[in-house]
């Protein structure tokens, strides 16, 4: 056997094994979606809050969002930014990947180390 054929296989397998054990793991959080309402990561840091869920119409369930926030620059010292992408998979028809939802917020220091929303604009 040549090493070239040694090595297709060997790369074939790697392949048919990623895809038999990633594939319950997808099925299991579409699953997970359709019975909770989503996974919020970083919830009530506004900062650094995403939050996966799934997107219902009158059909049923057409897609799945997925809200993305991270740290930007700050337009003047003791205000914090944060740029959020809204990224939504839709299969009930419309645009299969969107992303052109997005936004920034900027905060400023509150009472009790929390953050409150400034009128402050974000730096384009």
């Amino acid at each position: 056997m040549s090493k070239t054929r040694l090595w297709l296989e060997r790369i074939g397998v790697g392949i048919i094994a990623f895809l038999s054990l990633s594939a319950p793991f997808v099925f299991g959080l579409v699953y997970y979606l359709g019975v909770t309402d989503g996974i919020d990561i970083n919830a009530g840091d506004p900062l650094r809050e995403s939050r996966i869920w799934m997107i219902y119409e009158r059909n049923g369930p057409t897609g799945i969002g997925w809200l993305y926030t991270a740290p930007t620059d700050s337009p003047r010292p003791g205000v914090q930014c944060a740029r959020s992408q809204l990224t939504v998979l839709n299969w009930g028809g419309g645009p299969l990947l969107d992303t052109s939802a997005k936004y920034c917020r900027c905060y400023e220091p509150a009472a009790g180390n929390r953050l409150k929303e400034s009128p402050v604009a974000c730096r384009e």
